[in-house]
C-alpha cells in the first residue's frame, strides 16, 4: 500500500476512536447531569413546582416538534451529504436555517395563543415563556449542522461546559419553592442553552461568499422533512403525553410525581443505549452492501447485549425502588414509588424495539412498519390515560405507558418477523433470566437489613453487579468476551 494511503488510514482510524470517545465523554456527562441535579430541585421545588416545570415544559416540546417538522434528522444527511462541495453546504445550511426561522415565528404564535386563552397555562404565563426560549434556541442552535460535519469535539466540550454551568446556576439561584422562573431558565440552559454557542460558533464555517439563496431553494427542503416529521411525531407522543395529559386531567402535583417515578428508568435507558451503540455498528451499510450473515451476527450479539442488560437492571431497581425514590428525590416523592415499579419493564420493551425499528427495520426500508407500530402504542396510550389517570393519576399515566410500550413491540413483532425472526423463542435467554433471579436472592435480604437508604444502594448496587457478572463468568458466556474487547478498545 502506498504510504500515503496508509498515513490517510491511520488517521482516519484515529479519527474514528477519538470521536468514539468524544461521544462516550458527552453521553456519560448527559446521564450524571439529572443525577446531580434533580435531587436538589425536587428536594427544593416538590412535587407541584416539579410538576408545573414539567407539564408546560411538555407543551414546549410539542411546539418545539411542530415547528421542526422533521428538520433536525433531515438537515444532519444533507450536510452531511455535502460535506466535500463547500458552496452545496454553505447554501444547504443556510437555506435550512431560514425556513427554521419562518417556522419558529409561527411557533411562537402559537406560544402567545396558548398562554392569553388557556387558563391551565396563563396562570404561569411568565413560567411559560422563559420555557418557550426552547423555540427560538433550537432553531438557531443548529445542532445538525455539526452531527452532519461530525465536529464530536466541539459538540462534548460544549456540552460539559454548558452542563457545569446549569448545576452551578442550579445550586446558587434555586433555593425555595417559589424560584420557578429561575428553574426553568437553568433547564431551558441546560438542554438547548448551548445552541447560542452553535450560532455563534458556525460563522467559523460557513463562507458568506458561497451562499446562493432563492425561495424555490428554501422551499425544496420542507416536503423531505415532512416525512422524517410524521415518524417523530407519533414518536414524540410517548415523551411527552403523558405529562400534558396528567397535567389537564390531574393536576401538577401528579405531574410531579410521575416525572420523578419515570426519570430513573430512562436514566436506565440510556445507559443500555449508549452501550448498545458501541457495539451496532452501521447496520444499513452492511444491508446496502447485501452482507446479511454479518448483519444477523451482528443483530444477535445486540439482542444479547440489551436482555444481559435490561433483566438485571430492572430485577435491581425494582427491589431498591424505594430508597432510590427516597434518595434521588426525597418523601415528599413516595408516590412515585409505584410509578416507578409499573414502568421498568418498558427499560426491556424501548430497549429492543429501539433495536427492531432503527436499526433492523429503518435500514431495509420498512420504516411504514415502525409507524404503524407507534401509530398503535399511541391511540392504546391516550385511551388508557384518559380511562386511567382520572382516578390513579400518575400511576394510571405510568400503566398506560407500559401497555403503549409492550403493544409497540408486539406489534413490531407480528409484523416484522419476514424481515428478521424476533419470535419469543429468540428473545427467550435462560441463562441471564437464571443470573438475574440469583443476584435478586442474593441483594433481597441486604435491601431489608440494611437501613441506611445510601449505604443499601451502593452495597446492592455493587453486589448485584459481582455477583451477575460472576455467574456469567463461570459458564463463560459470550457477553464477558465482547465486555472485554470494549474495556481493551476504549
Amino acid at each position: 500500500m502506498p504510504s500515503g494511503l496508509t498515513g490517510q488510514s491511520n488517521t482516519n482510524v484515529a479519527s474514528v476512536k477519538t470521536n468514539i470517545l468524544l461521544n462516550g465523554i458527552n453521553t456519560v456527562t448527559g446521564i450524571l447531569f439529572p443525577l446531580i441535579t434533580f435531587p436538589y430541585a425536587a428536594r427544593i421545588l416538590l412535587p407541584e413546582g416539579i410538576g408545573i416545570v414539567n407539564f408546560q415544559m411538555s407543551i414546549i416540546n410539542y411546539i418545539v416538534l411542530l415547528t421542526s417538522i422533521g428538520i433536525p434528522m433531515y438537515a444532519i444527511k444533507e450536510v452531511a451529504r455535502h460535506q466535500n462541495d463547500r458552496q452545496k453546504r454553505d447554501t444547504t445550511t443556510v437555506e435550512i436555517l431560514i425556513l427554521s426561522t419562518v417556522l419558529c415565528l409561527i411557533g411562537y404564535i402559537v406560544v402567545w395563543a396558548l398562554a392569553e386563552y388557556v387558563p391551565r397555562i396563563h396562570h404561569e404565563a411568565k413560567l411559560f415563556y422563559v420555557l418557550s426560549l426552547t423555540i427560538i434556541f433550537t432553531t438557531v442552535g443548529v445542532s445538525w449542522f455539526y452531527q452532519g460535519i461530525e465536529d464530536f469535539k466541539f459538540i462534548t466540550i460544549r456540552g460539559i461546559i454548558v452542563r457545569v454551568v446549569s448545576a452551578c446556576a442550579l445550586f446558587i439561584f434555586v433555593r425555595d419553592a417559589g424560584d420557578l422562573i429561575a428553574y426553568g431558565l437553568i433547564t431551558v440552559g441546560s438542554t438547548v442553552g448551548n445552541n447560542l454557542i452553535n450560532f455563534a460558533h458556525l460563522r467559523k464555517h460557513i463562507e458568506p461568499r458561497n451562499i446562493r439563496i432563492t425561495f424555490s431553494g428554501i422551499l425544496r427542503h420542507l416536503n423531505p422533512s415532512l416525512k422524517v416529521f410524521v415518524l417523530n411525531l407519533i414518536i414524540s407522543l410517548y415523551i411527552h403525553l403523558n405529562s400534558v395529559m396528567l397535567g389537564f386531567l390531574s393536576g401538577d402535583e401528579e405531574v410531579g410525581f410521575f416525572t420523578a417515578g419515570t426519570k430513573i428508568t430512562f436514566v436506565a435507558l440510556s445507559i443500555i443505549g449508549s452501550l448498545g451503540a458501541v457495539l451496532l455498528p452501521r447496520c444499513s451499510n452492511l444491508i446496502h452492501e447485501n452482507r446479511m450473515e454479518e448483519f444477523k451476527e451482528l443483530i444477535d450479539k445486540s439482542v444479547r447485549m440489551l436482555i444481559c442488560l435490561s433483566l438485571p437492571i430492572m430485577a435491581g431497581l425494582a427491589i431498591l425502588v424505594r430508597p432510590v425514590i427516597l434518595a434521588f428525590c426525597g418523601d415528599a416523592f413516595e408516590s412515585s414509588e409505584q410509578v416507578m415499579l409499573w414502568t421498568l419493564p418498558i427499560i426491556f420493551f424501548i430497549s429492543l424495539t429501539n433495536l427492531m425499528g432503527l436499526q433492523i427495520l429503518y435500514p431495509m426500508d420498512k420504516v411504514s412498519i415502525v409507524i404503524k407500530s407507534v401509530t398503535g402504542g399511541a391511540l392504546i396510550n391516550i385511551v388508557l390515560n384518559l380511562l386511567l389517570i382520572p382516578s390513579y393519576g400518575a400511576t394510571g399515566a405510568a400503566i398506560a405507558t407500559l401497555c403503549a410500550e409492550g403493544s409497540v413491540f408486539v406489534i413490531q413483532v407480528f409484523l416484522g418477523k419476514k424481515f428478521y425472526p424476533f419470535s419469543p423463542g429468540y428473545l427467550f435467554q435462560p441463562r441471564y433470566i437464571t443470573g438475574t433471579l440469583l443476584m435478586s436472592a442474593a441483594i433481597y435480604p441486604l435491601s431489608i437489613i440494611i437501613d441506611n437508604i445510601y449505604l443499601n444502594i451502593i452495597v446492592c448496587v455493587l453486589s448485584g453487579i459481582l455477583i451477575f457478572a460472576t455467574y456469567l463468568a463461570i459458564f463463560r458466556d459470550p457477553m464477558i468476551d465482547e465486555l472485554k474487547s470494549l474495556i481493551h478498545r476504549k
